[in-house]
């Protein structure tokens, strides 16, 4: 008589219960012990509060090693850029190194990613750059929406001399949600009620209580390594990638589908006549408060390089149509696309990452120096 089969399912679905279970362990520890290097790419996430309702955190430096955001995109590691990062938010959650840590400065910068340099280390920052040059104090209001800046009562109360708002081009359009937001105001946002400002700072102060358990909730080492590896395999495997990233045979340079299609649309398409009343509006409601306008248009990656990109800016270039309309408005500007498009010619040094959207330490500084000559004058 043969003997009895074993069947041991109960064995099997143990053992692959267990596994799940020490997975699920170490995703859950990892936080705690990894380094922020396994998390994210670079600081902008973890110090701006990304994962715990855009809370910023406060008093804090962060420093890892990281890569840009167009290589992260794509998930390939012979794209990444690999670089140090030191990122120093202030106790109002800004991002400002020691050097502009000022509580009444002269000079405050406004802006988006580009004006807070998220691709680059505090000391190459545009506000630590800026402050290098001039004897005014700077400070970094960034990053934050000029409605934001122009409803806070700490700049209300102490107004600085010049207000530099900048703005990257696939921003700078009529259509754009902060450009609207802008144009709708009619009292220089200052009409808000006591209680709505309560309201905001509880919410905040509860979003930021329970911001670490949330943040933590999600970060996962698991999903992503899995996420970066599924990637990296399917471009190797195929050669397919994500749509939002634009790669150009034989080109190392990165490209981002967004800045691509700015670039196709003619300046007469873009809504610069909106965008031309909203600064107008900023510089009226500035200039009640004895304070001076300077905005700052800065070009797309993808304008600058067009030719790597194998694309043409379209004639008469788009960021010139802008200009024209603020000089219809009076409004005084920095003009950087065809200073840029003079530093951009083959032989001479980047002036954007490689793996970024972001420009780097000497596009900042191109951009300086002409700030500076604006200022100046």
């Amino acid at each position: 008589m043969p003997p009895a089969k074993q069947d041991r399912p109960l064995l099997f679905c143990s053992l692959i219960a267990a596994v799940f279970i020490i997975l699920i362990g170490i995703d859950r520890i990892s936080p705690a012990v990894l380094p922020k290097d396994s998390y994210f790419y670079h600081p902008w996430e973890y110090m701006m509060g990304s994962f715990r309702y855009n809370i910023p955190r406060t008093n804090e430096k962060m420093e890892l090693t990281g890569y840009g955001d167009l290589a992260n995109m794509l998930g390939v590691p012979g794209y990444q850029v690999l670089r140090k990062f030191v990122w120093t938010n202030d106790r109002y959650g800004k991002r400002n190194s020691s050097v502009t840590q000022h509580e009444t400065p002269a000079v405050v910068v406004v802006g988006d990613s580009f004006m807070v340099s998220a691709a680059n280390s505090d000391e190459e920052s545009f506000v630590t750059q800026l402050q290098t040059h001039t004897d005014a104090s700077v400070y970094g209001y960034v990053p934050a929406d000029m409605s934001v800046f122009l409803h806070d009562l700490r700049f209300q109360e102490d107004p600085p001399e010049v207000v530099l708002w900048g703005r990257v081009e696939r921003n700078t359009l009529g259509s754009n949600g902060e450009i609207e937001t802008i144009l709708k105001d009619t009292s220089c946002f200052t009409e808000i009620s006591e209680w709505n400002r309560m309201e905001k700072t509880s919410k905040d102060t509860v979003k930021a209580l329970i911001g670490g358990f949330t943040e933590y909730a999600q970060l996962s080492i698991l999903r992503r390594t899995m996420q970066q590896s599924l990637r990296h395999m399917l471009y190797a495997w195929t050669g397919q990638h994500t749509k939002n990233v634009l790669l150009v045979p034989g080109e190392t340079m990165l490209f981002h589908d967004r800045g691509a299609a700015v670039l196709s649309s003619p300046g007469k398409e873009r809504g610069f006549s909106a965008v031309a009343d909203a600064v107008a509006h900023v510089r009226n409601c500035l200039k009640a408060r004895g304070t001076r306008l300077i905005f700052m248009s800065i070009p797309d990656k993808e304008h600058i390089y067009a030719s790597r990109l194998g694309r043409e800016v379209p004639t008469p270039d788009p960021l010139l149509v802008l200009e024209q309309e603020l000089d219809n408005r009076k409004v005084q500007y920095v003009s950087l696309v065809k200073r840029f498009q003079e530093e951009s010619t083959p032989g001479k040094d980047l002036l954007y990452w490689l793996d970024d959207t972001h420009w780097n330490a000497r596009g900042i500084g191109v951009a300086v120096e002409e700030v500076i000559k604006k200022l100046e004058e």
